[in-house]
C-alpha cells in the first residue's frame, strides 16, 4: 500500500500547490517514480496562524501512554536502524560548505520566527491549526509527512496527536526553525519529541546553508534521533528544498521503499547476545578498518599491516568467527545505543594496532568514529554525540591535554598521556554526557564509581604523603588522578547528573 503524502506549508504558501509539481519533477529527475497514483493532500491553515479566529476547537489529545523500558528501547532500536538505512541511502549527498548568509534572506526569518513562537505559545492557535490539519488527513493507514518552514513546527506537534491507526513512515522537514533557542525558551511544548514516538519510522531534517530561518544549523541538538542533512547553498523558498535530489531520494524511499531491499519491518527486535570481550574485539577491528581509510596515504600501508597482525592475534586468542574488513557478525547490526555506548567509547579511546604505533590525526579518528556508528546500525549523529562528549569529558578531566587526551593513539611509555584512572574517568563521564544528550537513562553507578575511586585515591595520598618526598612520582600520579576524578564529579553535578 503506497502511503498518503501530506504536505504542510509555510507562511505565504497556503494558496500555492506548486510544491507537488516541484517534487514530482525532482523525483523523476532522480530516477524515481513520480507522484502519479500517489494521494497527495495539503491542508490549508493561513488564517488560524495570522489572525484571531472565531473557531473554538479544543487542543487535540496527545498520546501520553508511558512505554515500558523494554518497549521504549525497541522503538529506539527500530528508529535508529531505519535512520541509519536512510543515511546510507543519502550518503552521496555531501553537506559541503555553507554559503555566506545573504542579506535578502533575513526578512524570511523575521516573518517565520514570530509566527512559530505564537503557534507554540497560543493554545487557541495551535488547536485551530491542528484541527484543520487533522480534518484533512486520513484516519488510518501509512502516511509520509513533508513540511516546510512553519509547517515543520506543526508537523512535529502533530506526531503525538495523530489517530492511533495512522503510521508515519517518515517525516521530512525542510527549512525548519525548530532549532532556534528562542522558540523553546519558556516553552516545553515539543520536549516530548526528545524520544521518538512509537508510530514514527524516521525523521529527516534538511536545512539550508543560506537559510536564516534554520539558524544556520540542524535540529538534532533539540531532538537527538533526527537525521540532519545540510544543503550548502539552499535559501528558504520551498522549491530550493523540494527540488533537491536529497529530498527526492528521501521521499521516494518513504513512498516506494528501498530499491535494494525492504525497510526493516516494525516489530519487536531482540537485544543481541554477544560476549562482552568479543563485542569489544569486533568493534576494535571495525574501528581500525575505518581508521585506515582516513590515515594519511604515506602511513596507510604500514597501519593496515599492523592491523592485520592485530586481527590475526585476536582471532587466534578469542576464536573470533568473522574478522573480515570490516568484520560483520550479525549481532552487531542490532546493537542499541545503550549497549553500544561504553564499547564505542572504549575503542574510540584505544589504539587499535597496539603495541604498534602510527601517527593519526584527530580528524581521522573522529571520522572513523562516525563510520563505526553507522556501520553497526546507528547513525552518524550518534557518532557526533560520542565525539562531543569525549571532547567535553577530556577538557573537564585533563584540560592540559585537551584535544589529544583521547583523539590520538597513545605511544607505549609515553608520559604525556592519560593514565588508566584518568582515561576511565573520561570514558565514564563521556558516557553520562551521551546518555543525557540522547535521552537515555542515566546510570547512577557512574557517579558512585567515580566517588568511590576519589575516596580511594585520597586515602592513598594520605598514606604516602607523610613519608614521601613532595615530588615523588607516586604522589604526583595520585595528585593527577585526584584532580581528574574531582573534575569529573564536578561536571556531573553541574549537569544535574549527580545523586538525586
Amino acid at each position: 500500500m503506497t502511503p498518503t503524502l501530506i504536505y504542510l506549508h509555510g507562511i505565504g504558501a497556503e494558496h500555492d500547490d506548486a510544491w507537488r509539481d516541484v517534487l514530482d519533477r525532482a523525483l523523476r529527475d532522480a530516477g524515481h517514480p513520480g507522484l502519479d497514483g500517489v494521494e497527495c493532500l495539503a491542508p490549508k491553515y493561513p488564517n488560524t496562524l495570522r489572525y484571531p479566529s472565531d473557531e473554538n476547537h479544543p487542543l487535540p489529545p496527545q498520546d501520553d501512554r508511558h512505554l515500558s523500558p523494554q518497549r521504549r528501547d525497541e522503538v529506539r532500536w527500530q528508529v535508529e536502524r531505519a535512520t541509519a538505512d536512510l543515511e546510507r541511502a543519502l550518503g552521496a549527498h555531501s553537506a559541503g560548505r555553507m554559503t555566506p548568509l545573504a542579506a535578502e534572506t533575513v526578512p524570511a526569518a523575521m516573518r517565520v520566527l514570530p509566527q512559530a513562537r505564537r503557534y507554540l505559545e497560543d493554545d487557541a492557535t495551535r488547536a485551530n491549526t491542528l484541527h484543520r490539519v487533522l480534518a484533512t488527513i486520513p484516519r488510518s493507514g501509512p502516511i509520509v509527512l513533508v513540511a516546510h518552514s512553519l509547517g515543520s513546527i506543526i508537523a512535529a506537534d502533530l506526531l503525538t496527536r495523530l489517530p492511533e491507526d495512522i503510521t508515519v513512515v517518515g517525516l521530512i522537514t525542510l527549512g525548519s526553525p525548530a532549532g532556534h533557542l528562542a522558540l523553546h525558551r519558556g516553552s516545553d511544548r515539543l520536549e516530548v519529541l526528545r524520544e521518538p514516538p512509537e508510530r514514527v519510522g524516521w525523521w529527516l531534517n534538511v536545512w539550508g546553508g543560506a537559510d536564516p530561518v534554520t539558524g544556520m544549523r540542524g535540529i538534532s541538538h533539540r531532538f537527538p534521533w533526527v537525521l540532519d542533512i545540510a544543503l550548502p547553498a539552499a535559501r528558504h523558498p520551498m522549491e530550493n528544498y523540494l527540488g533537491s535530489p536529497v529530498v527526492a531520494t528521501a521521499v521516494a524511499r518513504a513512498l516506494f521503499g528501498s530499491r535494494s531491499r525492504e525497510l526493516a519491518p516494525v516489530g519487536t527486535v531482540p537485544e543481541p547476545w554477544i560476549d562482552d570481550v568479543e563485542l569489544h574485539a569486533y568493534l576494535l577491528l571495525a574501528y581500525g578498518h575505518f581508521l585506515a581509510e582516513h590515515v594519511a596515504p604515506k602511513r596507510r600501508a604500514r597501519f593496515r599491516a599492523a592491523l592485520g597482525l592485530t586481527r590475526a592475534e585476536l582471532t587466534e586468542r578469542l576464536g573470533l568467527s568473522d574478522t573480515g574488513e570490516p568484520p560483520d557478525p550479525a549481532q552487531l547490526r542490532t546493537l542499541s545505543k545503550s549497549t553500544a555506548l561504553l564499547p564505542l567509547l572504549a575503542v574510540a579511546t584505544a589504539n587499535p594496532i597496539a603495541p604498534y604505533h602510527v601517527a593519526i590525526t584527530a580528524s581521522a579518528r573522529r571520522q572513523a568514529l562516525y563510520d563505526v556508528a553507522v556501520w553497526i546500525g546507528l547513525y552518524s549523529g550518534y557518532g557526533r554525540s560520542l565525539h562531543r562528549a569525549l571532547t567535553s569529558a577530556s577538557l573537564a578531566v585533563a584540560p592540559t591535554w585537551a584535544d589529544r587526551a583521547w583523539l590520538r593513539p597513545r605511544r607505549p611509555r609515553d608520559p604525556g598521556r592519560l593514565d588508566p584512572v584518568e582515561l576511565t574517568a573520561v570514558r565514564l563521564l563521556a558516557a553520562e554526557l551521551v546518555r543525557q544528550r540522547e535521552g537515555l537513562d542515566s546510570d547512577p553507578q557512574v557517579y558512585a564509581t567515580l566517588a568511590r575511586a576519589e575516596s580511594e585515591v585520597r586515602r592513598d595520598q594520605a598514606r604516602l604523603a607523610p613519608y614521601s618526598d613532595p615530588r615523588a612520582p607516586a604522589l604526583l600520579t595520585l595528585d593527577r588522578q585526584h584532580r581528574a576524578l574531582t573534575r569529573a564529579l564536578r561536571l556531573l553535578d553541574r549537569r544535574g547528573l549527580g545523586p538525586a
